[in-house]
């Protein structure tokens, strides 16, 4: 990513607030005054009161009893206000807990959770942050700021309230400004500091979308996640403010019913997210309820493309989108649209002839072995071998998917469920751990619990697999990874289910049980996917030629260009673009795309 600065936008409006002057989001959002309309800086004498024999109103305080004590801080105003948290934390060695944090002029006002922490305070005085002199006093009698209903409750002016939402913005921005990270904002330190009240406010939020089109004109990634949303009222103009959006997670939000969708949509905004290429709603009882039913995945795909059209992943998914960005998106011209590739595709991937060698022979070996004699496994396994499954429960969303029988069959996965290692979905770090099943014994004993299967290796169509060599960590020697895509039926059910299945290979030793069985390799790593049925047809070879252009793209140039765009979302020609600027230098492109992401036009994606 390049060291661009963040940038602070014009001022230009386009939309309600947008201005430099008076902005009616920002203060509307708190009182210019106390509760008694008092106005000034509002510092109290800072001497004792008269008998009390304490200098500079230090200890004793009148009328406030110990807990919450009010302090003023000056010569902070427009300092980062999480960074000086941290550097009072450390001085006084021990959490502050600043909280209703107000200005008045250039005093910033906090309040502390007890007199001990207000005197450890009282003795930085003096000490310098940022270059300036801060000074500390504490409130006998507490500057009152007012609380309006709905609002940022405390603040006292629009000023702080921008300087505040400016400091978030800033440490939820990539250097670039194409993405913001607006997740989790309840737990924030600066939103915390802000007293806001619940984030289902409308004008916190449309002030935070205000002031991040301000100053990031050219986002096109935004998270939502984790806010506790169950309405997007609060969110609706994201499409007048971010016009370039493609990409919007609103996961683990409260949203119980996909009509929320509409105000972000063309049945329900004047300016709707046309351009969105991926969103992710995994999280929320809407989508976990559509799921559970019935041809749950397709009527769930369905129910967000006829509010988003051009939506070509869901839920880190990938789907057909109904419309490119800009095209149509009703009527009889909105079809589904079809990407073609720069070059054919292979149903498979090897990174010589050597390891494709090895890889042909491990694979008919293993699911031989799984299919007919489990227990004869453990010849290949290292005796630290780790293994662990995760079950996608998120149904195929694939054209073959939305007709194929065994793909809409309902299919009990209880049994992998139970030890199942989905990162998405287990949260606790114990499970995580109980979840990876580590030693030869622990992993023989886990997969013997699993199905019987039968594995159609006969009908090669059905199988894809990609395999290259890695150097192992502080040795000499190389493993192979080879990565297998394929299908099973469960015995007896019947159910057929498609997996992928993640090795790490290293020889076998000399002697080794595996080398007496003939295989030439032992398993240190074993990952195994399961989902529902989705085919095999993506990886069916292209029967069309590729465009005379690419004819002389090499099989290493053509897997670099297919990964690269499959990573990046940029369309043919630029992909190629990209590839061909990095002299085919796969990982220098990948490693410098999020620098110049934010300044390719729309049309780069596909």
């Amino acid at each position: 990513m390049n060291n661009q600065s963040f940038g602070r936008g014009s001022g230009r409006g386009r939309g309600r607030g947008r201005g430099q002057g008076g902005n009616p989001v920002f203060s509307r959002l708190g009182a210019s005054t106390d509760q008694n309309g008092n106005t000034g800086s509002g510092q109290a004498g800072g001497f004792s009161q008269p008998g009390s024999g304490v200098p500079f109103g230090g200890a004793s305080m009148v009328g406030q009893s110990d807990g919450p004590v009010q302090v003023s801080i000056k010569g902070c105003r427009g300092k980062p206000e999480a960074s000086l948290f941290k550097f009072l934390n450390m001085k006084v060695e021990r959490p502050v807990n600043a909280t209703n944090v107000n200005y008045r002029g250039e005093i910033m006002y906090i309040t502390v959770p007890s007199m001990d922490i207000a005197q450890e305070l009282l003795k930085l005085s003096g000490i310098r942050f940022y270059g300036e002199k801060l000074s500390f006093q504490i409130k006998p009698h507490p500057v009152k700021f007012g609380t309006g209903t709905g609002s940022c409750s405390g603040s006292s002016d629009s000023a702080s309230i921008r300087d505040r939402l400016i400091a978030l913005l800033q440490t939820r921005a990539d250097p670039q400004g194409s993405a913001l990270d607006l997740s989790g904002l309840a737990h924030d330190p600066i939103i915390q500091s802000m007293g806001a009240g619940s984030l289902q406010d409308s004008k916190l939020f449309e002030a935070i979308l205000v002031l991040a089109a301000q100053l990031y004109t050219n986002v096109i990634t935004i998270s939502l996640a984790n806010n506790g949303l169950s309405s997007l009222r609060p969110v609706a103009n994201l499409g007048m403010h971010f016009p370039k959006l493609r990409n919007l997670s609103l996961m683990n939000n409260m949203i119980s019913d996909f009509r929320e969708l509409n105000c972000l949509s063309e049945s329900g905004s004047k300016v709707p997210l046309s351009n969105l290429s991926e969103l992710i709603l995994q999280g929320n009882p809407a989508s976990e309820a559509e799921l559970r039913q019935p041809n749950g995945g397709a009527s769930y795909v369905e129910k967000v493309q006829q509010r988003f059209p051009t939506v070509s992943r869901l839920d880190m998914n990938p789907v057909t989108p109904r419309a490119e960005p800009g095209q149509e998106t009703s009527g009889p011209s909105a079809q589904p649209v079809s990407r073609k590739l720069p070059f054919p595709t292979a149903q498979s991937f090897s990174e010589d002839a050597a390891v494709n060698e090895l890889a042909v022979a491990f694979l008919a070996g293993f699911f031989k072995l799984y299919d007919e004699n489990r227990s004869g496994l453990s010849d290949i396994y290292d005796s630290a071998a780790a293994f662990s499954l995760m079950v996608d429960t998120t149904h195929p969303t694939s054209e073959f998917a939305r007709t194929n029988p065994d793909s809409q069959k309902r299919v009990d996965l209880t049994t992998y469920i139970r030890i199942s290692r989905n990162l998405t979905r287990v949260k606790s770090q114990a499970r995580r751990i109980q979840a990876l099943v580590v030693g030869k014994a622990a992993v023989m004993q886990t997969i013997a619990q699993l199905p019987t299967t039968h594995h159609p290796v006969q009908d090669d169509k059905r199988f894809s697999f990609d395999a290259w060599r890695v150097d192992v960590a502080d040795s000499a020697q190389q493993a192979v990874v080879l990565a297998v895509h394929g299908e099973f039926t469960e015995q007896p059910s019947q159910n057929v289910l498609s997996f992928d299945r993640t090795f790490v290979l290293v020889p076998a030793p000399p002697g080794s049980p595996a080398a007496a069985i003939g295989s030439p390799c032992v398993v240190t790593n074993d990952q195994l996917t399961l989902r529902r049925y989705n085919g095999f047809h993506s990886w069916l070879p292209q029967t069309e030629p590729a465009p005379a252009h690419n004819l002389n793209l090499s099989p290493e140039q053509q897997e670099m260009a297919r990964v690269l765009q499959e990573q990046t979302g940029l369309n043919v020609e630029w992909t190629l673009k990209c590839l061909e600027n990095y002299g085919w230098n796969y990982q220098q492109a990948m490693a410098e795309f999020p620098q110049f992401r934010g300044t390719l036009p729309a049309e780069a994606f596909q």
